[in-house]
């Protein structure tokens, strides 16, 4: 915690812990981020590891400030995620970057929101392959549906994306679908050549 709540005593608001939290409730010009997000986005860049995010979950993202502290610190290296235990592997913490390149660890993570238990069969064919992809889209989706905020939406894109090519191919439907859908998320973000 960075202290920037306020102290609650006796059912009545006293200060902030920190008082160099003070700033938290002054007005902010239209298009500026809130001062809480500027000091959150501040310390997960003075941290070591950044910014752990324990339940990966499509409520996760129905929270505007979870949305934020995810979407818009824009360094996916800061980003960490718990993935909990799967059949074959313990729970662990793995980055952002390590997650968007394997599906495994995506079947594990986006399994465990669908409520089931994956087998170890990474076949293009298996049902909780297009399942996890389904999830993953999903993700994307509701990040898209709040105030369409694209930086938020953004890694899900590049995640599902990544997911369906690693596990579908490069050329099949649903990797040719979340191609097309990166692209307006890239060019909504100002990402044009990346496009």
């Amino acid at each position: 915690s960075l202290g920037m709540g306020l102290h609650i005593n006796e059912a009545q608001e006293m200060r902030r812990w920190n008082p160099i939290f003070s700033d938290l409730d002054q007005p902010r010009q239209p298009g500026e981020y809130p001062p809480w997000f500027k000091h959150y986005k501040e310390a997960a860049e003075e941290t070591k590891h950044g910014l752990l995010i324990l339940q990966l979950t499509d409520s996760y993202l129905q929270s505007k400030a979870c949305r934020w502290e995810f979407g818009y610190i824009r360094k996916p290296e800061l980003v960490h995620v718990y993935v909990p235990s799967g059949d074959k592997s313990p729970g662990r913490i793995v980055k952002w970057e390590e997650l968007m390149e394997d599906a495994e660890l995506c079947k594990q993570l986006f399994g465990e929101a669908l409520g089931r238990t994956f087998q170890a069969n990474l076949d293009a064919e298996d049902p909780t392959m297009q399942g996890t992809f389904t999830q993953l889209q999903k993700m994307a989706e509701t990040a898209e549906e709040q105030e369409h905020q694209a930086w938020c939406e953004l890694p899900f894109r590049q995640l599902a994306y990544n997911f369906a090519r690693n596990t579908f191919g490069e050329e099949s439907a649903d990797t040719m679908s979340s191609a097309s859908k990166l692209i307006a998320v890239f060019l909504d973000t100002g990402f044009a050549a990346k496009a």
